[in-house]
């Protein structure tokens, strides 16, 4: 058992006296993801998500990983999106049903809900999941809810309630896509601001390249932390030109219009990578277990996480000891 290992379970273990106050949670200080575990039990779960995806760990089954099945991802949706920002993040309702994905290890068939983003505000993190202990600047997930299920709602506590496709971007060439959204940012501004746009094929959004990709069991990133989602992360990236990323960084804020404060741009809101425990890693290609390129790429990324990994093990020493 290692000391990894160990750290982990009395990390999971620990009990505070002290609670924070009401359902409110962010993405720093005292209401920050060290503390959602408080008014949220789930969040110190021992499936959580995200976590650093190390190549070297995972195990490929081509077999079971086939190519996912993308049905009505290629054409617009009749109905308009709901594009809003809820002072955690910029998320759009898809609020048409009939985007839906099957296959690639899948049991049944997900409904795609909505997508959302979580970024830096340097190009060196920003990502929830990291690759090898490299992140990424920002990072787009594709939230599905079970068809067995009625809704979103019913299905988001259910083991298998919610299947979700996570996709890095890298800083590279404007991507016109992408920038459909950003258009609009100046209408959703403060925290529940909410808009109407013209829908998009999701397609446009995503990669070309959609067969080399990683598969674990884990949860919602954000309270309440639901221990309910099979996540799959692509290894194939999304461009997007740094002035494009500004505008994530610079006209979306956390607080509300009203408030009457300066406002506060919304970045870094991503959570932490979380203990793996016992879980296995799946990937659909065997240059996913040996992918040289990721190992290239670990750069400040990676002292960062180091830095986060020395301070989450001085916590748990504090708190065992104390």
């Amino acid at each position: 058992m290692t000391i990894l290992y160990l750290l982990c379970i009395i990390a999971s273990q620990l009990t505070v006296v002290f609670s924070s106050a009401g359902n409110v949670w962010t993405y720093k200080d005292s209401l920050g993801p060290d503390h959602w575990h408080l008014d949220y039990p789930h969040c110190g779960g021992i499936r959580q998500s995200p976590i650093d995806l190390q190549t070297r760990d995972v195990v490929v089954d081509q077999a079971y990983l086939s190519p996912i099945i993308f049905s009505g991802y290629d054409r617009a949706p009749k109905l308009f999106y709901t594009l809003e920002n809820n002072g955690h993040t910029v998320q759009c309702g898809l609020n048409d049903k009939t985007m839906e994905i099957s296959g690639g290890g899948l049991r049944d068939t997900y409904v795609a809900e909505q997508f959302h983003f979580h970024w830096g505000a340097t190009d060196e993190r920003g990502s929830e999941h990291s690759l090898n202990g490299k992140h990424f600047p920002m990072e787009m997930h594709i939230v599905h809810y079970n068809k067995r299920y009625e809704n979103f709602s019913i299905s988001v506590d259910k083991s298998d309630g919610l299947a979700v496709l996570g996709f890095f971007f890298e800083i590279g060439r404007f991507n016109k896509h992408v920038q459909e959204i950003i258009d609009h940012f100046v209408e959703i501004q403060y925290k529940n601001e909410n808009i109407t746009i013209n829908s998009i094929p999701l397609n446009d959004l995503m990669p070309a390249r959609l067969t080399n990709y990683f598969r674990y069991i884990g949860s919602l990133t954000t309270p309440p932390c639901y221990e309910s989602v099979t996540w799959t992360i692509f290894n194939e990236t999304i461009e997007i030109a740094e002035e494009q990323l500004v505008q994530f960084r610079t006209t979306i804020f956390e607080n509300d219009k009203s408030d009457g404060g300066l406002p506060m741009d919304i970045t870094d809101d991503y959570r932490p990578v979380q203990c793996m425990f016992r879980r296995r890693l799946y990937a659909s290609h065997p240059s996913l277990k040996y992918n040289m390129e990721a190992g290239k790429t670990i750069n400040s990324g990676a002292s960062y996480v180091l830095s986060r990994l020395v301070f989450t093990y001085f916590v748990c020493v504090w708190s065992f000891v104390t």
